[in-house]
């Protein structure tokens, strides 16, 4: 889980579907080697040539390249 802080509002990011929808609707920057590659690798995921764990990194990269400001969330366990 990502949770990006932008304007005040934060974007809380669990899966490479929410990741596409915000580097396309609210990113600060539509331009940059990391955001184009964060939109392809996010997109490869759908289609299943790409992991989620490299969609993540790229989506990271694109964080780091636009200056967004982020925490990296640790999942909490589920009990059965």
């Amino acid at each position: 889980m990502i949770a990006g802080r932008r304007n005040g509002s934060v974007h809380t990011v669990t899966s490479t579907r929410e990741a596409l929808k915000l580097l396309f609707t609210a990113w600060p920057v539509a331009e940059g080697k990391a955001y184009f590659s964060a939109l392809e690798l996010c997109d490869g995921v759908s289609v299943g040539s790409v992991t989620p764990e490299e969609a993540r990194l790229a989506f990271l990269a694109a964080a780091e390249e636009a200056k967004v400001r982020y925490d990296i969330v640790p999942a909490t366990p589920v009990s059965l």
